[in-house]
């Protein structure tokens, strides 16, 4: 038997509060973080003069060595570009389309553009997100 007693411990309701919030608040930054939504895709497989559908992104080249990348939540009314083609970016839903480069309203009922998204370049590779 230890004759040792156990060291006692004391919380106050404000260090739990206090504690309590700073982990909450962790845990919360954590979970949105940058880069927790980060999608990644070789750059050569990325055609020139159109895009492909990377996750929640779009990544387009409109001419050679230019990249870009979108927001694949279509503006209008939250459906979702799926496809690239012919210099646009398509929204089934309604039809919406959006220039590769410049993200701008081509035809449909959108009125706002594309929403860019970061992008980086790393050996390669086209980090969005």
């Amino acid at each position: 038997m230890n004759d040792k007693a156990a060291p006692k411990f004391s919380c106050s309701r404000r260090g739990f509060l206090l504690g309590t919030a700073t982990t909450a608040a962790g845990a919360l930054l954590a979970a949105c973080a940058p880069g927790s939504d980060v999608e990644r895709v070789a750059a050569a497989d990325i055609p020139v003069g159109g895009g492909t559908v990377v996750g929640d992104y779009v990544v387009t080249q409109p001419e050679e060595g230019v990249f870009k990348a979108w927001s694949v939540h279509c503006p209008h009314q939250g459906g979702r570009i799926n496809a690239v083609r012919d210099g646009v970016m398509v929204c089934p839903e309604h039809n919406s389309h959006f220039d590769i480069a410049t993200g701008d309203v081509v035809s449909g009922p959108s009125r706002q553009p594309a929403g860019p998204a970061k992008m980086a370049a790393d050996n390669g590779e086209l980090v969005v997100g």
